[in-house]
């Protein structure tokens, strides 16, 4: 019987699916929140796990094993309800027993079930560690045969994040930071404490640390949080984000040591500005220090990290400077997204003992199931949309960019994560001055300080970024600084502080953006396009057609190129 396994994050953020082949393959994988339309949807992925069983063309029956990253047992220690309670509802029982029994062994590591349909269908559901599942989902898409691993988030079952080295073998763990010790959640807390929401806008306070002094409030931010070895902890009188009765993350100390916090909407002035940068400069050091002192401890050259902390693409692009690390591979899907790709390929490697297929690092992650040229064309016509259909959509793309137009782009199947790399994104000419305002404004609907990210084919990138050696960045995941000359022939996409977060495009993973890139260059000068997700402020990004046509309708998007067909304004 062939294998299929289903992968599933429901964790409270970023609930996903994912299926995985007999063979080991990742054939189809997506966010609940493209389907039902709700940001970051919390829900449990019914939507997306019947997207994946229709586009891997199999049903639930085909399903042998599910792996859900989030690991129950150590929860079962102290049972909740009585006996009454489940008797009321007797499909409270399951959970009932299993509470008792695991507090009559003093604690269990691991739970295991099994459904079976009225027709006989099995399905076996096992659990897995958040954090494993983190480090599945970026060691088993590196390529590494082997590697040391950073997992750090805002919180898995006990602890926020490992240290460790693994091989083909599996993870050898060195070290985790039990709960409340969080460096996700540090950075959460002055996310709330500057206006924004905790857990979801932390990359905005990302990009105004470009604009900030860091020197102003760093010494007073730094003994916040200290390092012992390959562990830190913090100093947890300024912080409440582990107590479930107050209001905020950060504790009444935070407020008097810096004043008051920021209203929500309110606009930042420099002491935000600075308060972040400090901020952001503690958040890299702590990272630097722990990754110094990990390779010290093993000696290896590779590195792979992963969890939402590592979504920070300002710290990415600067790990190659400031660590021993001469390889680190850095996923499309570091943050929840991906715990059900990451589960998936964790319970069937390590806990179903099946073999990993050979495979070089991942370069992409168009798991989305692409839609035909007839559902495009049905959907045009069922909304009495006015289109043409031009014979080269690359061209004429590029020209309508070049004179000044900002298009939605809609390709193929769409991207897992919270990045657009092509096929669900909104482009525009970056050699205009007021383009980046423009998209912010009357397209994007989000605040003028928040930079986009340039795409560039990836053999050229080193005409426009000081890079590395060998460095890339498929995923959208690095920043990086832009050369002097690009800066200036670049202004849409150059932030504050001369920097991009690049996106290197490969011809052989995106052939038609590519071709678009290098279409472009023939009317500008420079194949790099301004690259952002296709979706307004507040909405998940466009998963389907009719998606697509809602967001162009809505929005002051010029035109709209869907599959092979154009629409304009």
């Amino acid at each position: 019987m062939a294998q299929y396994i289903l992968g599933i994050n429901c964790s409270g953020f970023h609930s996903s699916a994912c299926v995985v082949s007999p063979t080991g393959r990742v054939l189809v994988a997506i966010a609940e929140e493209r389907l039902s339309r709700i940001k970051q949807d919390k829900s449990f992925p019914r939507l997306a796990i019947q997207y994946c069983c229709a586009a891997a063309g199999i049903t639930l029956a085909d399903i042998t094993d599910v792996f859900i990253g989030w690991n129950p047992a150590p929860y079962l220690l102290q049972p909740q309800q009585s006996l009454a309670d489940a008797l009321q509802n007797r499909g409270k029982l399951a959970q009932f027993t299993l509470n008792e029994l695991a507090a009559l062994q003093g604690g269990v590591r691991g739970i295991g079930q099994t459904l079976t349909s009225h027709q006989g269908a099995t399905m076996r559901l096992h659990y897995v560690d958040h954090h494993r599942a983190h480090f599945a989902n970026g060691f088993l898409s590196s390529g590494f045969a082997e590697a040391d691993v950073f997992v750090a988030d805002g919180f898995g079952e006990t602890t926020t994040g490992l240290l460790g080295t693994a091989t083909a073998d599996g993870l050898q763990e060195l070290a985790a930071n039990r709960t409340p010790h969080s460096l996700g959640l540090f950075y959460g807390a002055f996310t709330e404490f500057l206006g924004f929401r905790p857990n979801g806008d932390e990359w905005k306070i990302m990009a105004l640390a470009a604009l900030g002094n860091a020197d102003t409030y760093y010494q007073l931010l730094r003994p916040l949080i200290q390092v012992h070895d390959l562990t830190y902890e913090l100093d947890l009188r300024y912080f409440e984000f582990f107590l479930f009765f107050t209001p905020h993350y950060y504790s009444p100390k935070l407020v008097e040591l810096l004043g008051p916090p920021l209203a929500p909407g309110a606009e930042p002035t420099q002491r935000e500005w600075d308060i972040v940068a400090a901020v952001q400069r503690i958040t890299e050091e702590v990272v630097f220090e722990l990754l110094r002192n990990l390779h010290a401890r093993t000696g290896r050259r590779r590195l792979v990290l992963a969890g939402g902390v590592f979504m920070n693409s300002v710290l990415n692009g600067k790990l190659t400077q400031h660590t021993p690390y001469q390889e680190i591979f850095v996923g499309a899907t570091p943050d929840d997204t991906g715990i059900s790709v990451g589960s998936a390929l964790y319970g069937r490697h390590y806990m179903l003992d099946l073999p990993q297929p050979a495979a070089a690092a991942s370069t992409h992650n168009f798991y989305g199931s692409p839609y035909s040229t007839q559902e495009i064309e049905a959907e045009l016509e069922r909304r009495k949309a006015v289109y043409t259909r031009p014979a080269d959509v690359a061209t004429t793309a590029a020209s309508l960019l070049q004179e000044g137009l900002v298009i939605g782009w809609f390709q193929e199947g769409s991207e897992l994560g919270q990045r657009a790399l092509g096929h669900r994104s909104i482009l525009a000419n970056p050699t205009l001055p007021n383009m980046k305002s423009r998209v912010n404004a009357s397209i994007k609907y989000r605040e003028a300080f928040r930079p986009f990210a340039p795409a560039v084919p990836e053999e050229r990138q080193h005409e426009f970024f000081n890079l590395p050696a060998n460095e890339k960045a498929y995923f959208m995941e690095k920043v990086f600084t832009l050369l002097p000359e690009a800066q200036q022939r670049l202004p849409a996409v150059a932030h504050a502080d001369g920097t991009g977060r690049l996106q290197s495009v490969r011809a052989a993973d995106n052939p038609l953006f590519h071709e678009l890139l290098v279409a472009f260059e023939h009317y500008s000068g420079v194949p790099v396009l301004l690259n952002t997700s296709f979706n307004l402020n507040g909405m998940p990004m466009v998963e389907s057609p009719a998606d697509a046509l809602d967001c162009y309708f809505r929005s002051g998007l010029d035109a709209l190129i869907v599959g092979s067909f154009l629409l304009r304004k």
